[in-house]
């Protein structure tokens, strides 16, 4: 069965390249309405083959402008997201190599950013900030790698830079809605961690446990001019590691540091 899914898994891969990517972007040039459901059909069809079994609690907040913050897991947090709703992400510059999926996130809208040089972090907060401007939420992984989520690692702060860089174009715009997402998986087999290969984890995915996700969507911040993003992250990392903790009560001590350096408080004057 593992074999005959994957192979579904290719198929539906070489229509959705040779058939709904074309329409697609003829659809983002043209700007038609239900442009950006295509993806979402796609991931949902996904998850199924890989049998990833989804629960969602809570919603997508309708604010606009919208930043989406989450704890990273693995490469089918993408998945899990975007079936979900149309997201645009930021992601590191080799993602954009890679085969099938470079060309799927740039159809996402996806921002690339060299992590080897912190000069191309503004460039990549000022892209942010302009997806935002068009209405597009765009989502954000602080800890800047995947982990084992067994506990959250440090939140980076740099990318919430790309709220104050929106305020700054924005005068008629008071402030960006911050909604932290916290991701938790059945299994450690879900996390995709270092230098590990894809389709080889793939592959111990689709031949191993069926897994089960819970994509727990908290309320949203506020970042308004003159904010602390760093005060944001350590907010927005306490509150991840809240909502990890009432899904899964055994992970409240491996999230314990998050929450201890995180007050919670919103007094985000710099």
């Amino acid at each position: 069965m593992a074999v005959l899914r994957l192979f579904m898994i290719g198929l539906t891969l070489l229509l959705f390249f040779g058939v709904a990517v074309p329409l697609q972007w003829i659809a983002l040039r043209l700007r038609w309405p239900g442009r950006a459901s295509i993806p979402v059909v796609l991931c949902r069809i996904l998850i199924r083959l890989l049998r990833v079994r989804l629960r969602v609690e809570g919603a997508p907040a309708p604010d606009q402008p919208r930043l989406v913050a989450a704890n990273h897991i693995s490469w089918i947090d993408i998945l899990v997201l975007t079936s979900v709703e149309p997201l645009c992400f930021l992601a590191k510059r080799e993602v954009g190599a890679w085969p099938f999926v470079g060309s799927f996130a740039r159809l996402q809208g996806t921002v690339f950013v060299d992590r080897a040089r912190r000069r191309s972090i503004p460039a990549a907060n000022g892209a942010m900030a302009e997806r935002m401007l068009d209405s597009r939420s765009v989502l954000l992984f602080p800890e800047g790698t995947t982990g084992y989520g067994l506990f959250l690692r440090k939140f980076h702060s740099s990318h919430f830079a790309a709220a104050r860089d929106l305020l700054a174009r924005a005068a008629k715009v008071d402030s960006v809605a911050i909604q932290p997402v916290a991701i938790t998986y059945s299994s450690p087999s879900a996390a995709w961690v270092g230098d590990a290969f894809l389709l080889p984890h793939v592959w111990s995915v689709l031949t191993g446990e069926p897994l089960r996700c819970d994509l727990i969507f908290g309320e949203p911040l506020r970042y308004a001019r003159g904010a602390d993003r760093k005060l944001i992250a350590q907010t927005v990392a306490a509150r991840i590691a809240l909502m990890r903790a009432a899904a899964d009560p055994l992970r409240g001590e491996g999230d314990a540091e998050a929450l201890a350096s995180a007050p919670e408080t919103m007094a985000m004057r710099a």
